[in-house]
């Protein structure tokens, strides 16, 4: 349930952190909860949003749901319709092949680039990322968290920084997409080992391997959402 801001202190009186932000509103409390759910796809594609039912579930009345969903409209990530309940936004492969197309050339770019530059420290530390995924296997927020760093990671240590800018454009436009896919059965222990040999090659210093395990790791990800799409995923 979403908490309401705390009034302001009494006149006269101090803030206890007179550096500490504002507390966010609750319609933008409410649409952080939203657009988590429909990330990591607990809202899927096409759900209807009754707007009773979301009050229930946030815990605040209509007027901050409302206010949210017309954000999340704003983002992609909700279609409102007149005088009728609003849904969750559609994914539709024709937008995002491509954006996977672009994803998959500049992971697997960078990958082969991290096997020359990447430092025996970042290793380690996607080592350890490798490890703590392989923990948080059933843990969805989790996962999609450790999985987006260690992308980030391998990118990063291509050390080109034009190319990690426009990933991250790319990367943060993917993410329902690639938890919907995620979805699939036995993808997530498919994933895990695609990143251990990924991880391998990048350790033993071997760019082709490195390129190549990349393109068909995205690769993989994009075909899986296009028939999850075609077939309709198993709710």
């Amino acid at each position: 349930m979403i908490e309401a801001p705390t009034e302001a202190s009494s006149a006269g009186s101090l803030p206890a952190f007179p550096d500490a932000p504002p507390r966010p509103s609750l319609t933008e409390q409410a649409a952080a909860a939203l657009r988590r759910l429909i990330l990591l796809n607990l809202l899927p594609p096409g759900d209807v949003l009754n707007e009773p039912d979301l009050v229930a579930r946030l815990g605040v009345s209509r007027t901050p749901v409302r206010e949210a969903l017309k954000l999340l409209a704003g983002e992609g990530l909700v279609t409102l319709r007149r005088n009728r309940a609003a849904l969750v936004a559609r994914l539709d492969p024709a937008d995002l092949v491509p954006l996977f197309e672009l994803e998959m050339a500049l992971e697997s770019f960078c990958a082969g680039l991290a096997a020359e530059r990447m430092t025996a420290a970042e290793i380690d530390r996607l080592d350890r990322l490798q490890a703590a995924l392989e923990a948080a296997r059933d843990d969805r927020d989790a996962y999609t968290r450790l999985n987006r760093q260690a992308h980030r990671l391998i990118v990063t240590a291509a050390r080109s920084p034009a190319i990690a800018e426009a990933h991250g454009r790319a990367f943060a436009r993917l993410e329902r997409a690639r938890n919907f896919a995620l979805a699939a059965d036995g993808r997530v222990t498919e994933s895990l080992s695609e990143h251990r040999a990924i991880l391998d090659a990048l350790r033993a210093r071997e760019p082709e391997r490195a390129r190549t395990l990349m393109q068909a790791h995205v690769a993989r990800t994009q075909s899986l959402l296009v028939v999850r799409l075609t077939e309709g995923p198993r709710r």
